[in-house]
């Protein structure tokens, strides 16, 4: 294999690399420089990758702090009402900070997780209650219930994720 082809290898591979970590339709343009005994070559090597054929990785943020704002007793046990920071939260990051709060038994029957304090305490008034303006602040900062102790069921902004039970 010629020194050539050996320097337009990993050029190539960088910018097929470079291409994934787009969302969008990307034009890469590598240039390298080979100087032989006879004087320099220059190759141009342009990769076009349409937007279908690319993939977006969604990037979390652990949960770093949170607040137990309320409890509520329960014949089977008790729930948690707990608000934790704003941030950029995905179902996993959710699952895995439900999934402390059940291993730390902070919350071992239910829990209820909110980004924010306003759309808990809406929360804890009756349905029948709530004002409009309440029932959408719960619909927007509601992101997870902990039911049972063993099932995880995903609200609000996270509905679609659905439930699953802790641990599966």
């Amino acid at each position: 294999m010629s020194l050539r082809k050996i320097t337009l290898i990993p050029l190539a591979a960088l910018a097929v690399f470079a291409m994934a970590c787009d969302g969008g339709e990307t034009a890469l343009t590598t240039t390298s420089s080979l100087i032989t005994g006879s004087g320099d070559g220059t190759s141009t090597t342009t990769v076009t990758v349409p937007e279908d054929q690319t993939s977006t990785t969604l990037v979390g943020q652990a949960v770093a702090s949170y607040e137990i704002v309320a409890r509520e007793p329960g014949t089977d046990g008790e729930t948690v009402f707990v608000v934790i920071p704003p941030g950029t939260y995905t179902d996993v990051d959710l699952e895995n900070f439900l999934g402390d709060l059940y291993d730390a038994g902070t919350a071992t029957y239910g829990a209820e997780i909110f980004d924010d304090a306003a759309a808990a305490a809406a929360y804890l008034k009756a349905e029948a209650e709530r004002t409009p303006e309440e029932v959408a602040l719960i619909e927007q900062h509601h992101f997870a219930s902990l039911v049972g102790g063993t099932i995880i069921r995903f609200q609000g902004p996270f509905a679609e994720s659905g439930e699953f039970v802790l641990g599966s």
